[in-house]
């Protein structure tokens, strides 16, 4: 559930002037759900 509930928040990095570079396992993590199909039509709602 942790997961779910944090990935948006780090999806918006660059809004926060954050460079995941500096946390490579953060960077990993964010990288391995962002692959996911289902994440990728998620983050399409609201278009």
């Amino acid at each position: 559930m942790f997961h779910i509930a944090t990935y948006p928040w780090v999806a918006r990095y660059e809004w926060h002037k954050t460079n995941l570079a500096d946390f490579p396992n953060v960077k990993r993590w964010f990288d391995a759900i962002s692959a996911r199909p289902a994440v990728q039509r998620g983050m399409k709602i609201p278009a």
